[in-house]
């Protein structure tokens, strides 16, 4: 035999007669000796015993509860707040005939008489994983792992392609530094070289306009020896002539320039062509005439 479900005792307020009252519709979340935690619309809160009127307990939904205004003001409750509107005559009308077949209509949530049932929402709950869950998350698991693997050895190439550079840029940054610590440089000057025989020095100038000196020294014995005509910088540094013949081909006897008393066709020795004459020295280089010179090198020697 079943055992009867024990009444619920109401619970009475000991107010003054005159007292104002309001009634709401709320559930019961908790309850203690002296007040009771209840939820009504979006007021969650706590009411003293002391003040209201209901018959529930922890657990009961839709509880009609009557309670002071004053208090109501106090927690943001208003009369009539919690309860389900009124049905109008249709829906009176409809709700005769189609209780059974709403609950068994798909999709359809079922609600016993005695519940009020408030409002849809999702909430995070914890279940057990099925077989094939398992096995669906152990292929994917398996997944991400190749494409860490993956990821893993291209930051390995990245790293290895970017250290290179990194080392590369080190050493230029030091090469820099050195050269500003020490204020010089070593660096490849194309150069025209000028025997100076006024002060018996070699003298190296920039073959490039201005011709600026980069570097002279003294002459060795060799060196000051007078040649027997001063040379002259070419007008084309480093460049033939393209109205020059090229000398490595052989040329006729007619051709503009041929020598008839060239040493091959007469077999006379001729004076060497050791440069151009006094005519074509350049103004902006040192020339001295070779007499002059050559006293000088003796008083210096």
């Amino acid at each position: 035999m079943a055992r009867k479900k024990k009444e619920k005792a109401p619970v009475q307020a000991d107010l003054p007669e005159n007292t104002v009252f309001i009634t709401i519709t709320a559930d019961i979340l908790q309850e203690t000796d002296a007040a009771i935690l209840i939820r009504c619309g979006e007021v969650e809160d706590w009411l003293p015993l002391s003040q209201i009127e209901f018959t529930g307990t922890k657990g009961d939904t839709g509880v009609v509860i009557n309670l002071p205004e004053w208090l109501g003001d106090e927690k943001g409750l208003t009369d009539g707040m919690g309860a389900a509107p009124a049905p109008t005559d249709a829906e009176q009308a409809d709700a005769s005939g189609e209780d059974d077949a709403a609950t068994d209509e798909p999709g359809a949530s079922a609600v016993a008489n005695d519940q009020n049932w408030l409002r849809q929402e999702t909430i995070t709950v914890t279940q057990e994983l099925t077989q094939a869950e398992k096995a669906e998350y152990a292929e994917e698991m398996a997944r991400l792992d190749d494409e860490i693997e993956e990821l893993e050895t291209e930051r390995d190439r990245v790293s290895k392609a970017l250290k290179k550079q990194i080392d590369a840029k080190e050493d230029e940054r030091r090469a820099l530094s050195k050269v500003v610590r020490e204020g010089t440089e070593t660096r490849e000057i194309f150069c025209d070289l000028v025997a100076d025989y006024n002060t018996c020095e070699m003298v190296w100038t920039d073959a490039h306009p201005p011709h600026e000196e980069v570097r002279r020294r003294k002459m060795t014995a060799e060196e000051r020896q007078l040649p027997l005509t001063m040379n002259t910088r070419p007008d084309s540094v480093g460049q033939p002539s393209d109205d020059e013949p090229d000398s490595s081909k052989e040329q006729p006897d007619d051709a503009p320039g041929f020598d008839a008393h060239d040493a091959d066709v007469t077999g006379e020795d001729t004076a060497a062509d050791d440069g151009p004459d006094d005519a074509d020295l350049d103004p902006d280089y040192p020339h001295i005439p070779p007499m002059a010179a050559h006293a000088d090198a003796e008083a210096v020697q």
